[in-house]
């Protein structure tokens, strides 16, 4: 132990002293709750399950938010929970009976985490629920004994979490969002009226859009519900970085070279500046949610003004660029104010409707968050889904356990699932970490118990004063010491608390060493056989998938607009990959923050993301307002652009094979090829087409489609970066 006092090692291990509150909140519950059933009502039955019912709501669920928040949680998981114990009550007539619906129980608890972060943190728990009943003996008439108790102990734990030495509320992710709009504000604002940015502020821009990761954010803070302010907070910081990425983008074009007086551009950055500021305020609760239409009428202005303007030359075609890139920023802006209503609760424009198949980028706003989780539970029912996997896995340990644990008629079978359900992590590299640490941590806890067990002998004060310092280090040690401590020192804990329940000797230990033995093994080989590899194995997959819809509905819709090929459902499928992916990352971001973030991985994942968000609102943009074949007039640059959209698609190939594969090569070293089209290409297409003439408005098509290529090209340049230079992905 270092040299530093007990508190401040303690402190280093625990910041805030959050486990060791948890841990005194739950053994305060816990031993309470046991001691009046078991003492004052002389029920041992109730006193079992109010003490389980504590453990389960208190230390195996992890429910993030506000402590308010998490007793509302813990009091809707009642009655499911009271559920559970009447089905393991009925099934465990026999022990295929138990299994089959240990089976069904473990698949459909794991698999409603797809809803969210609440949902996952409750998960645990409410399968003790159904864990603990389960085994013989067969007492169906003990079910109001057994429901009594369970409510005991979640009613109080839901009170303590308010009363108790409350945990602080965690970091609010639209605290993130309002700094970075802010940030994009000033930068905004000094690009309107005082250019050029100086590169401090370039990289402030650059700082500001790293924070927005979630590989970056607690995992208490990710809005990673289905409902329609987390989905929000997630799109608009997929908005928030693009708009960083593009402003950054027109600041340092900026430094190198002064751009073109353009009052009207001005304003439309001004517009911008002002949308971002009251996003901000919004967020923070200082102001009312803002409003799009200041940033949609800027917009509406220069593209007015834009296609009344001559252009001819290298200054003009510079001061088209410029106009596109501050339109996307506008637009983006636009999105962005959208999605901190969608947020807020505030109400927001209708949507056009549109075919089925292509559904808005806000076709969730004003949908009911019981309507959003149906729609999320369709999407990852399929086996590509780490949701559908972890439900599956899950499913199938418990069921072999609770088979293992009948068939082999151990005591305390319980036990068994218990571990089980302790080891088992995404992936079967995870699962092993835990594995030794728990089974060496039960041995040398059997072995304490045991000599407990023969000192104390059936002297039940003794158990009973031992109970509340035991439960605290079992619920402490494991974040303070690690599993093994932890498994230490709550088998100590368990034999306290049956041993009050009925008298017991120094075989009580053996029982446990064979239980967590078998339930251990069961959730190894269960590991190794289904999906392995957890999140990392799958995000690959994912990632590619995502990367393949999303370059293909580039060239899809660049094909469209310039008058060789028509849009099928491409957007759809992309929107779908989104989702698995996105599912994907977060479950690969757990495990990294589980067992150890480790090396950077060599892949970018949240870039491949990133493009894939900017394909389906940009590309829906084009979609819905360019009309199919309207730049075929103009075939110079619709060969650029459709060039462009293919030299897209040949970078994101190798990734997409790459990603399936496993193993990502390292990025190429040779120069880049110059006869690629770019956004300036076109750009100086448009200019030529036009002859000193103001283009015709179809040919702004052509330019925002330019920007937005380049914009996606720079993203998927950055995928494969090495880790060094990784900070500096745009966005």
């Amino acid at each position: 132990m270092p040299d530093r006092g007990g508190l401040e090692w303690v402190r280093a291990r625990d910041p805030g002293l959050q486990a060791v509150r948890r841990s005194a909140r739950v053994t305060l519950v816990a031993c309470l709750s046991f001691y009046v059933a078991r003492y004052v009502f002389d029920d041992p039955i109730a006193a079992i399950y109010a003490l389980f019912g504590s453990v389960a709501s208190g230390a195996l669920s992890h429910v993030p938010g506000t402590p308010g928040e998490r007793a509302r949680a813990l009091l809707a998981s009642l009655p499911v929970a009271a559920l559970m114990v009447a089905l393991g009550t009925v099934l465990a007539v026999s022990d295929w009976a138990a299994a089959l619906g240990m089976l069904g129980v473990g698949f459909a608890v794991t698999y409603a985490g797809v809803g969210g972060p609440k949902l996952v943190g409750l998960a645990n728990g409410l399968q003790l629920f159904y864990i603990l009943p389960c085994f013989p003996p067969y007492q169906p008439e003990t079910l109001g004994l057994r429901l009594c108790g369970l409510a005991a102990g979640v009613l109080l734990m839901a009170a303590a979490e308010v009363c108790v030495w409350p945990q602080p509320s965690p970091g609010r992710y639209q605290d993130r969002l309002a700094d970075a709009c802010e940030t994009a504000g000033r930068a905004l604002q000094s690009l309107a009226l005082e250019p050029p940015v100086a590169s401090e502020r370039l990289d402030r821009l650059l700082e500001t859009a790293q924070r927005l990761r979630m590989s970056h954010v607690p995992q208490d803070e990710r809005p990673a519900s289905a409902g329609s302010r987390d989905r929000a907070l997630s799109q608009g910081a997929a908005y928030a970085r693009h708009l960083l990425a593009q402003t950054g983008q027109l600041a340092e074009d900026a430094v190198h070279r002064t751009p073109a007086p353009d009052p009207v551009r001005s304003r439309m950055l001004l517009a911008s500046a002002t949308a971002c500021h009251s996003a901000a305020r919004a967020l923070r609760g200082e102001a009312p949610p803002p409003l799009g239409t200041p940033c949609a009428a800027a917009a509406a202005a220069f593209e007015e003004h834009r296609v009344r303007r001559p252009v001819a030359g290298a200054s003009s075609a510079t001061t088209v660029r410029d106009g596109a890139i501050a339109l996307d920023i506008t637009y983006t802006a636009s999105f962005l104010v959208t999605t901190v209503r969608i947020a807020l609760g505030a109400p927001v424009s209708p949507a056009p409707a549109r075919p089925a198949g292509r559904p808005g980028p806000f076709w969730y706003a004003g949908q009911p968050a019981t309507a959003l989780y149906g729609h999320r539970l369709r999407a990852h029912l399929t086996p590509r889904s780490v949701y559908f996997q972890n439900a599956v896995r899950i499913a199938l340990a418990l069921a072999a356990a609770r088979l293992v644990a009948g068939g082999l008629d151990l005591s305390h079978g319980f036990w068994a699932l218990l571990t089980t359900l302790t080891v088992m992590r995404t992936s079967a590299a995870g699962t092993r970490t835990t594995v030794v640490p728990a089974v060496r941590g039960t041995l040398v806890g059997a072995g304490a118990a045991a000599v407990l067990l023969i000192l104390a002998g059936e002297h039940t004060p003794v158990y009973a004063v031992a109970m509340p310092p035991v439960f605290f280090l079992a619920f402490t040690a494991s974040t303070l010491l690690g599993l093994g401590w932890g498994q230490a020192f709550f088998t100590v804990a368990v034999a306290t608390a049956f041993t009050q329940i009925a008298p017991a000797g120094p075989e009580l230990a053996a029982f446990r060493i064979a239980d967590v033995v078998a339930g251990a093994l069961t959730g190894v080989l269960v590991g190794l056989l289904a999906w392995p590899r957890g999140g990392t194995g799958e995000l690959g997959r994912a990632c590619s998938r995502l990367l393949d819809q999303s370059t293909r509905a580039v060239t899809e819709i660049t094909d469209c607009i310039t008058g060789t090929g028509t849009i099928g459902d491409v957007l759809h499928r992309t929107r779908l990959a989104q989702l698995i992916a996105e599912a994907s990352y977060a479950q690969f971001a757990s495990e990294r923050d589980t067992d150890g973030a480790g090396p950077p991985p060599p892949t970018d994942f949240q870039a491949i993301m990133l493009a894939g968000n900017r394909v389906l609102t940009m590309g829906q943009t084009l979609a819905d307002h360019c009309p199919p074949g309207a730049l075929a007039a103009w075939p110079l640059s619709a060969a650029h652009l459709r060039d462009a959209a293919r030299h897209l698609r040949l970078t994101a190939l190798p990734l997409t094979y790459d990603l399936r594969s496993g193993s990502m090569r390292p990025p190429p070293v040779e120069p880049p090829d110059r006869s690629v089209p770019t956004d300036r290409t076109v750009i100086a297409d448009v200019c030529a087409a036009s002859g000193g003439r103001a283009p015709d408005p179809l040919l702004y098509y052509a330019v925002d489609a330019a920007i937005w290529l380049a914009s996606l090209q720079r993203v998927v340049n950055a995928i494969r970066r090495p880790a060094e230079d990784r900070a500096a992905v745009p966005g």
